[in-house]
This record gives C-alpha cells, structure tokens and sequence, in this order.
C-alpha cells in the first residue's frame, strides 16, 4: 500500500510539474472548466465506487466473506483514492485562488495548474479502468483461493497450525457454495487446492505422529466438501475428491503411516454411510471400494511391520464390511453389488497379495482371520441374495484356484474358504448355495481329509460363524458332499446320459390345460408311453 501511495503522489507531483500550459481561455471558462472537472471526477468515482462495493457484496454471498478483507487491503485502493481526491481537491483549491486579470485572462500559473488538472482527468479515466479490471480479477474465485492458500502458507511456516486449518475450512466453504451453485470448475479447484495443502504437508511416519491430527482435520474438510457434492450429484468434483484421497492414502503408506492411511480408510467409509448409501450411486461406492482394497494391497506389499500390517487390513476389512451392509441395506441391487465388488475379485487381489508377499505359508494368521471376517459378510449374501451372487463368488475363486491346480500350497488357502463358505451355507440350510459352491469347486480339486482335519482343529476359533454351534458336523458332511461329487465327476466328466420318460403320466393336473385343446381332453391327444 505504501508503494501504491508513493506512486500516486510522485505522478500527481510529476504531473504538476512537467504539465505545458496548454489552457487558451478567459477566467470565465477556467472557472466552468475547473468545476466540471470537479464534478466529473466526483461522480465517476462515487458511481464506481458504488458498483464495486455491490459487485463485492454478491461476491461475498456467493463465495466467502473473506472477499471483503481483500479489497479493504487491495492496493490499488489507496493509490485510486488519493489521485481521485487530489485531484478534486486541487480543481476545488484553484477556484478558489481564481483571480481574472485586466484582460479577462488567468495567469500563466494558474494556466499550468488548469492544464495539469485536464492531464490529471485523462490519467484518472485510463486509472479507473485499470482499477475497474483488477478488482474484476479480485473477485475472481481462483484469485480468491490462491490469497487464502497465500494466507496459510504464512501461517503455516509459522507455526500457527489452527490458524492455517481456519483457511482450509475457508477453501472448503467456497467448494461447498460453488457445489451448490453448480460451479464445478471453481470446486474441483478447491479440492485441488486443500489437496495441495495435504500433500505438502509435513508427513507422519511410523515411527513420528504427532502431525496425524492435523491430517485428519484435512481430510476432515475433504469428507464434508464430498457430502455436498455427493448429494448434489457433482460427479466431476466426487470424482476428484475421491481420487486425491486415494492419492492420499498411498502417500502415506509409502511414508510408512499406516494409522494416516486408516484416516483415509475411515474417511471413505463415512463418505459411503453419510453420503452414498441408499442414493443410487452404486459407481461412486464401487471406486471407494477399490480404493480401500488397492490400499490395503499396497500396504501389505511395502509393510514391514507385520503386526501393523495385520491389524490394518482387518481393520479395512471391518470398514469393508460396514460399507457392504448399508448397501445390502439402502439399495435395490445391494447384494448383487457387494457380490460383485466386495467379496469376489477385489478381495482376490487382496489375498493374492498376501500370499505373493509371504508366500504359500498356510495356516497364516492374517489369511485365517480375513477369511472369518469375509465369511461373516458372505453370510449375508447365502441367507438373502440370489444364488447368481454365488456363482460370482465361486466364478473368482475357480478363476484364482485353476492356474495353480498343481501347486497344492498356493490353492490350500482357497479351499480353506470354500469349506468355511459351504458348511456355513449348509448351516443356513441353503442347500442350493451348498450345491452351486460344490459343483463349481468341488469338481475340479480332490478332497484333502488334511484340511478337514485341520478345519476341525480350529473349530474353537470358527464355531462363532455357526452362532457358536458345533461346527464339525457341518464340515463333515460338506467334506463328505464335496468327496461324493470329485467321484461322481471323475466317472461322469460330462454328465450321465440316460433316456428321458416323457410319459404323459409325469404330466400333473393334465385337466389345468384343457383350454390349450380349446376344451377337449388332454389325455385324448398326451402321449401315453415313452
């Protein structure tokens, strides 16, 4: 400001003092001349001055208050202001010490003031468009968001973390207004922008913490500026959103904070249970989904921390869980969805990586524990959704189990969970769901008595799937089903072929299809041997 004002004044002083006296007229027309100069002045500066502070007003409304803090500490304010009223000032001044000579004429100074106030009036309008344009670009929304992301970075470097969040939750304010107004351009620049501030952010790591809460406030930001545009079906500004946190969440995996990437797991679920559920946006939950698993994937590839690696993924996997029955819950197609998205191939990759991380080491605690957690979810599924659920279960699991037929190792883990999957079906008394996992798994592998006698071992640890009855007498009996269908496969690899009776004795109620004869007897025209 104090720059502005000194340029003001030097130009004024320039202007006074370089200015030729160029006014050819008697005092009559200098005193018209100065007062029209004052008037105009006055007015155009009034009128504009007027116009701007509407202008910022609904700039205000529509954006943020903070616009208003803006102009007050907008320099060109200060130097505007004092031209304009120099210049008013001095034309009013020279009226006042107008004094008409013999001849009817001024005198060759006040010709020269005379002539510097009409420079002072062309210079004043070229300032005023200028001005005009640079408080136009003020108001503009990215000039807007850059002042703010200015801000926090200089209460940032400070120290001043609070300080620095309250221009983040600014930012988040103009996101959620632009959402409402439907300026997608101007949200997706907020999100960018409070992503720009999380990426620069100094990083938790393993072994360092303490900045996770200040994390967690941003993401935070990120959460409340999605539930707007979620319910507004801004798919462009979810999309982003979505895919920063995911950004995110790898950048703190591969920082070696796992608890700053369970911030983002946790994030995504409340997203889904606050904002998605129940609102037919079934491709929005199918990214956070990914997301989730591509996370939890990477942290078991990078994770050194075994314990921490454990407890991360069953913890995502709880959050997977909880996604997976509000959508059972809220939507048309839920169960088909988590089907799909949830306990098929996505959890396929999670468990490949698992196994391609440690090996093919089973029993592995991780792997044993994950699949108890699945199979609470798939439970769901057997007990209400439709047996085309199943078969996408079993559809990934044979795509999964039959490159590796060879390696017993590999698919031991597999058919661990196809017994689970089978006796808890059976124990539901959803034979069918028993019949489709047997026929699409069973066929191809031969029974292991290892792993039933194994799965017996553990059944203190599983009985739990069985609301805590006996769980032995199911997986015996699936075991048994599972060894009768491998023979019967082996012996019949296409099917049994046999004559069919189309006798019409297996016809029932043959009188429920008189009017197919147009009211004669069936039995007149029915086959009645084969």
């Amino acid at each position: 400001m104090a720059l502005h004002l000194f340029f003001s004044w030097l130009l004024t002083g320039a202007v006074f003092v370089f200015t030729p006296p160029v006014f050819d007229g008697d005092a009559e027309t200098a005193r018209n001349y100065l007062n029209t100069i004052a008037t105009i002045l006055a007015t155009i500066f009034t009128l504009s001055i007027s116009i701007v502070m509407v202008a910022i007003q609904m700039t205000a409304s529509k954006y943020t208050h903070r616009i208003l803090d803006f102009y007050v500490r907008f320099p060109y304010n200060i130097s505007l202001f004092s031209f304009y009223l120099l210049t008013i000032f001095h034309a009013i001044y020279m009226l006042s010490k107008m004094r008409e000579l013999d001849n009817g004429l001024v005198s060759k100074q006040m010709d020269k003031w005379i002539s510097a106030d009409l420079v002072m009036l062309i210079v004043g309008f070229v300032w005023l468009l200028v001005y005009m344009y640079a408080v136009m670009k003020l108001m503009k929304p990215e000039t807007i968001i850059g002042k703010i992301e200015k801000e926090y970075l200089i209460s940032y470097n400070r120290g001043e973390y609070q300080e620095a969040l309250s221009k983040i939750e600014q930012i988040a304010d103009i996101g959620k207004r632009a959402v409402n107004d439907m300026d997608t351009m101007t949200a997706v620049r907020c999100v960018k922008n409070i992503a720009d501030m999380l990426h620069n952010t100094r990083l938790p790591t393993a072994e360092q913490d303490k900045v996770l809460w200040y994390h967690k406030r941003i993401v935070e930001q990120l959460q409340g500026l999605a539930s707007i545009s979620f319910s507004q079906r801004e798919t462009v500004v979810s999309g982003a959103i979505l895919r920063e946190m995911f950004e995110m969440g790898i950048k703190y995996v591969e920082s070696g904070s796992l608890k700053a990437a369970g911030v983002i797991v946790e994030g995504y679920t409340m997203i889904v249970i606050n904002s998605l559920a129940g609102q037919q946006q079934l491709n929005m939950i199918a990214t956070v989904v990914s997301h989730i698993y591509d996370i939890c994937c990477e942290v078991v590839r990078k994770g050194t921390d075994k314990e921490a690696v454990h407890g991360f993924v069953i913890s995502a996997f709880h959050n997977l869980q909880e996604i997976g029955r509000q959508v059972i819950k809220s939507e048309l197609h839920g169960h088909s969805f988590v089907a799909r998205h949830v306990v098929s191939n996505a959890f396929g990759r999670l468990l490949a990586a698992i196994i391609e991380k440690d090996g093919p080491i089973f029993p592995h605690p991780l792997i044993y524990e994950l699949f108890y957690e699945y199979v609470k979810l798939t439970k769901i599924l057997f007990d209400s959704g439709d047996l085309k659920d199943v078969l996408t279960i079993t559809t990934w699991m044979r795509e999964e189990m039959l490159p590796n037929m060879g390696d017993r190792g590999v698919i031991h883990p597999y058919l661990y969970l196809f017994m689970l999957l089978s006796s808890t079906a059976l124990y539901l008394q959803r034979k069918p769901v028993v019949t489709v996992l047997i026929r699409a798994i069973g066929k191809y592998f031969e029974p292991d008595a290892e792993l039933l006698d194994q799965m017996n071992a553990n059944r203190l640890d599983i009985r739990h799937l069985y609301d805590y009855q006996e769980p032995e007498r199911y997986l015996t009996e699936v075991f048994l089903l599972w060894e009768g269908y491998y023979r019967y496969a082996r012996k019949f690899p296409e099917g049994p072929k046999h004559a069919l009776d189309v006798a019409s004795r297996l016809l029932k109620n043959q009188g429920e299809w008189i009017d197919l004869f147009d009211g004669l007897s069936p039995g007149d025209f029915l086959p009645t041997e084969t």
